[in-house]
């Protein structure tokens, strides 16, 4: 691998003091959260609009943030959905009154974190939250058995038109109609020539001949939903433009088309790709009245492009040609062509000292900067977990994982209590499986999502760790914390899911005031059923889809049958029974998660997430059943 980096684990934050280097007095980052926001907000009497996602697909977000466009952008690790701490933060910083609406890509992690950050900002702060999931890809058949169609090309498009309403003043529940509007008459269909490369994993997501062709791509690197040989580019625009057609009618009204290169094919191949589709187009009665060709929501440095077909009105094509000034869009209204052919879309950027730089800069003077900064801390300490080494060698198989030293246990087979010692025993011995196995999650998630699960879980039981040096008044306050710094760390959807794992067993624990019952053993079980079932509401899968249920659902039967022998039976019966729902992830197609957009391309491979809720009773049996 070779990339312009520093340490892959500083890529995003790295790439955000570059953001604010290049745009100062336009743009302001908060560090702490990893936020880009535009300098004049909150804006009052306007709705913000926030939108967010992994990093690796600029200019989306950051780089759509500005006069017309969003008012901030939530920037997660590469390919990993923000954090609700961080859209949280968002939320607040462009709060003018009006409400804010969030812009969300359809991926289970991104929707789940803003779901939570929503739920929060209505709590905690009583701002009124909206929300629209754009959902175009056309590649994912949208069916009650998977995560539903993709969020990909189309949300540049709601968030250039949807910023030009809100720009105009209208209030809140008219711009969440016209994002919904908006992105419902968008379609899109991509394909790939290789795959990018995420830092962290430094491989390929997946492995292309140079002789063939991945059709149905996403944005995240994962593979498509097929591959055929390497065709001439007019074939390949008919891979693009047909699956577009036959999904939605574009020939009743004037259509804006996004030509959208992935991050590594060159912009001549991208025009002589435009020119294949357009004529296609023309033929098939399409009157395309404005259109984008260049790289607009990469795919770190994949080879290959995407095509974007949205049926416009009058109404969206006059929000579409309305002033924009962001660092990957760019017009005012001088200029902007207004016929039926497409629209200039000049996308230089107003330098330092330029007028529209001056008043940006004037602008941003009068208010105060977004919370963190450049010196603050952005996550977790960087320390190894107990009982593992950066540099151990796990010595796993393709798809056994590594076991860890255990930490000395506290349970006894005659009367067996969970308290502080007993949990943070079993914290630690996780956070040490989960670092010991990083690489074997990492190339589990590679085959059949975005090669993210190792990196996250690694980041999420790190920052978990370092809690363990803190006093803890009983074992429901430390888990209930551990839940939390999983939900604000891991990002994706495993944050949300195995934060909501330890926050809801954390509050099923009985009391541990004194006098009140101890947790025993029976106790913890119904605990773990509680955490299983906020698993189950929070994801919205079921055992059988090719998840973390279908290592967790046997489990808790197996330590429910068991408990009775004692903790030490149930916990080795609990332990067997996931390691070996863990392995009957293989032959399922995945109907949950990022997965399931391979439809039966999935099966044949283990699901990471259960590999890593095997862990997690591994390390229980470890510790807890001692």
């Amino acid at each position: 691998m070779k990339k312009l980096i520093n340490d892959p684990a500083d890529v995003v934050s790295d790439a955000l003091r570059g953001i604010e280097a290049a745009h100062p007095g336009r743009l302001r980052v908060d560090h702490r959260h990893k936020l880009v926001v535009r300098a004049d907000a909150p804006v009052a009497g306007k709705v913000g609009l926030v939108s967010g996602g992994g990093s690796g697909h600029e200019p989306l977000h950051a780089g759509y943030v500005g006069p017309g466009m969003l008012d901030a952008a939530c920037c997660g690790e590469v390919f990993t959905s923000p954090v609700p701490e961080q859209i949280m933060a968002a939320t607040t910083a462009v709060d003018g009154g009006a409400g804010v609406l969030h812009i969300v890509k359809n991926y289970t992690g991104d929707v789940m974190n803003f779901e939570m950050a929503a739920e929060q900002a209505r709590a905690e702060s009583g701002v009124r939250v909206e929300a629209v999931v754009v959902a175009d890809d056309v590649a994912v058949q949208d069916s009650l058995y998977t995560a539903g169609r993709r969020g990909v090309g189309a949300t540049v498009l709601v968030e250039k038109i949807v910023g030009a309403a809100a720009a105009q003043g209208r209030d809140l529940d008219s711009v969440a109609e016209l994002a919904r509007r908006v992105a419902g008459a968008g379609r899109s269909m991509g394909v790939a020539l290789t795959s990018g490369i995420v830092p962290h994993a430094g491989t390929a997501t997946f492995d292309i001949a140079d002789d063939e062709l991945e059709i149905g791509i996403g944005i995240h690197g994962e593979p498509g939903r097929g591959r055929v040989p390497m065709a001439p580019a007019r074939q390949i625009a008919a891979m693009l433009v047909e699956p577009i057609l036959a999904d939605r009618d574009f020939t009743s009204g004037p259509v804006i088309a996004l030509l959208n290169g992935m991050g590594g094919t060159p912009l001549i191949e991208l025009y002589l790709m435009y020119g294949e589709v357009a004529a296609l187009l023309e033929r098939a009665g399409v009157r395309v009245a404005r259109c984008l060709v260049g790289d607009y929501v990469t795919s770190l440095e994949m080879a290959g492009c995407s095509l974007t077909l949205l049926a416009a009105d009058e109404e969206m094509l006059a929000l579409w040609d309305a002033p924009v000034d962001t660092p990957g869009l760019h017009w005012g209204s001088e200029g902007v062509g207004t016929s039926s052919g497409p629209a200039p879309a000049d996308s230089t950027i107003a330098g330092p000292g330029s007028p529209a730089e001056a008043a940006a800069s004037e602008s941003a003077a009068s208010h105060a900067p977004v919370e963190g900064s450049a010196s603050e801390p952005t996550g977790a300490p960087a320390s190894e977990p107990t009982g593992a080494s950066a540099s151990e060698p796990t010595g796993a198989s393709a798809s056994e994982p590594t076991g860890a030293p255990a930490s000395e246990g506290t349970a006894s087979a005659a009367a067996w209590t969970l308290d502080v010692a007993a949990a943070h025993a079993w914290l630690a011995d996780f956070a040490a499986r989960v670092h010991a196995n990083v690489d074997l999650l990492t190339d589990l998630d590679r085959q059949i999502g975005d090669a993210d699960h190792g990196a996250n879980m690694d980041r999420g039981m790190r920052a978990v760790a370092a809690l363990l040096v803190q006093d803890f008044a009983d074992a429901a306050a430390l888990l209930k914390k551990a839940g939390m710094t999983l939900v604000s760390t891991v990002g994706g959807a495993s944050g949300p899911l195995y934060g909501t794992f330890f926050l809801r067993l954390a509050a099923a624990l009985p009391d541990g005031a004194p006098g009140s019952p101890g947790v025993d053993a029976r106790a913890f079980g119904a605990a773990l059923r509680a955490g299983y079932d906020g698993v189950v509401a929070r994801g919205k899968a079921q055992e059988g889809d090719k998840t973390m249920l279908d290592a967790l659902a046997p489990a808790l039967r197996a330590y429910d049958e068991a408990v009775g022998r004692g903790a030490a039976a149930a916990f080795e019966a609990a332990t067997a029974a996931a390691n070996a729902g863990r392995d009957a992830t293989i032959p399922l197609v995945a109907r949950k998660g990022r997965a399931s957009y391979l439809g039966e391309r999935s099966v044949g491979h283990q699901d990471p997430g259960a590999t890593s809720a095997a862990l997690l009773l591994e390390s229980a049996a470890a510790t807890l059943g001692r």
